[in-house]
């Protein structure tokens, strides 16, 4: 799909702001807390990605009552955390984010304590984040976000796919460029509301089937607003042919059936033809004409010829 024209970061905030204001009637204005040590919400972060917060914190909280200590999460097996976090979406790659993410900070300095993140500048959290395994663009925002503060906006896979369905960020944009393109029209003090909205409505089950459609003609960041009212509306069906066209289709249709029943025939005749054709140039056999047989004399006649001979040699004596 094409790629709308450059926007304004004055322009940028404006929307951002309408989609805010359309946002919070849907979905309220309260914003979820999150108070939790350094490396939980990591954890927590990548239980939510992609994800609603009340589904991640349900799996964040079974995955803290079924196991020990998070010792026990780090030699667990992917498949049983897989178990745990489920029905999180892709509750296979976090377990594995999990099991990662508490092995590396275990063998880093054998405790499972990383409040220093919080000390640290953005550019030195974003070095340490690199050396962990797996981690992904949402969970290293995320993190810097609620643990320092940062500027960022976190988005994930599901996030992008809205954005992009209402026009907010180019499609041709991946989750990175989309945070930098929406980071300039907010505030720091407004990421945080943005994100959360934009996530809910990114994984409200009624909406999650409509951003797979997208539209074929290009969108703008100024569509972003009538594209919200849209999508509460029911999906628009797609319109139907005319009948005209229908009507010419299965003339068409008639016609190549003729042809090929046309065509079938004139194969047909052609086939006889040359049959006929080969038959009369084929060379004719000469049959030898048989001789007649010579006729046998009837008894009777042999009869009467002896007794005229008889006759002759009789009337010669005399």
């Amino acid at each position: 799909m094409p790629t709308g024209k450059a926007t304004k970061a004055s322009d940028k905030s404006m929307i951002c702001k309408k989609v805010v204001t359309a946002l919070q009637k849907i979905y309220g204005k309260s914003l979820p807390k999150l108070d939790q040590p350094a490396l939980e919400t990591i954890m927590f972060a990548i239980c939510l990605e992609d994800n609603s917060w009340a589904d991640a914190e349900a799996a964040y909280k079974r995955l803290l009552e079924e196991y020990f200590d998070l010792n026990e999460i780090r030699v667990t097996s992917v498949s049983e955390l897989e178990q745990t976090l489920q029905p999180l979406r892709f509750a296979d790659w976090k377990g594995l984010r999990i099991r990662s993410l508490l092995r590396y900070v275990f063998e880093s300095g054998y405790t499972f304590e990383v409040e220093k993140l919080r000390r640290m500048t953005q550019e030195v959290a974003v070095k340490t984040f690199k050396k962990i395994g797996d981690m992904s663009p949402f969970v290293r925002d995320f993190s810097l976000q609620h643990l320092l503060s940062s500027h960022v906006v976190c988005l994930d896979e599901s996030m992008l796919k809205a954005s992009h369905w209402l026009g907010l960020v180019p499609t041709a944009m991946d989750v990175t460029e989309a945070g930098e393109h929406l980071k300039a029209g907010l505030k720091k003090s407004e990421v945080g509301e943005f994100c959360h909205l934009l996530r809910c409505v990114a994984t409200d089950p009624k909406f999650i089937e409509r951003f797979d459609d997208m539209p074929d003609e290009p969108l703008d960041m100024a569509d972003a607003p009538a594209r919200l009212v849209e999508l509460q509306n029911p999906p628009r069906k797609k319109p139907a042919r005319p009948v005209a066209d229908k009507k010419v289709e299965v003339a068409g249709k008639s016609k190549a059936v003729t042809k090929k029943s046309t065509a079938t025939k004139n194969s047909v005749g052609k086939s006889s033809t040359k049959e006929s054709a080969a038959k009369a140039t084929a060379p004719v056999k000469k049959t030898a004409k048989k001789k007649p047989s010579p006729t046998k004399e009837a008894p009777a006649a042999k009869t009467a010829s002896k007794a005229a001979k008889t006759v002759k040699k009789t009337a010669k004596k005399k």
